[in-house]
């Protein structure tokens, strides 16, 4: 059980993260009250540890709900016998 545990938190960091590095965008556009826009570009740091957060929490997400899961299944397989 630890093992799919472990394998379901890795395996989600790992997704999610090359996930939000291909689709995450750095540049915000901004529009203000009269109209004008402007872009906003978030630093390499900080756009780092952002996908590193993001990539965190939806790794513990993963790993609440496969948890979750197998208490699940073990009590059917322990109420069919």
């Amino acid at each position: 059980m630890e093992k799919i545990l472990v394998k379901t938190g890795i395996y989600s960091f790992i997704i999610s993260f090359f996930l939000f590095v291909a689709f995450f965008k750095r540049e915000k556009m901004t529009t203000d009250f009269e109209g004008m826009s402007s872009y906003e570009v978030t630093p390499f740091s900080q756009f780092f540890f952002q996908i590193f957060r993001y990539s965190v929490i939806i790794s513990i997400i993963g790993v609440v709900i496969a948890c979750a899961y197998l208490f699940y299944m073990k009590n059917e397989t322990s109420k069919k016998e």
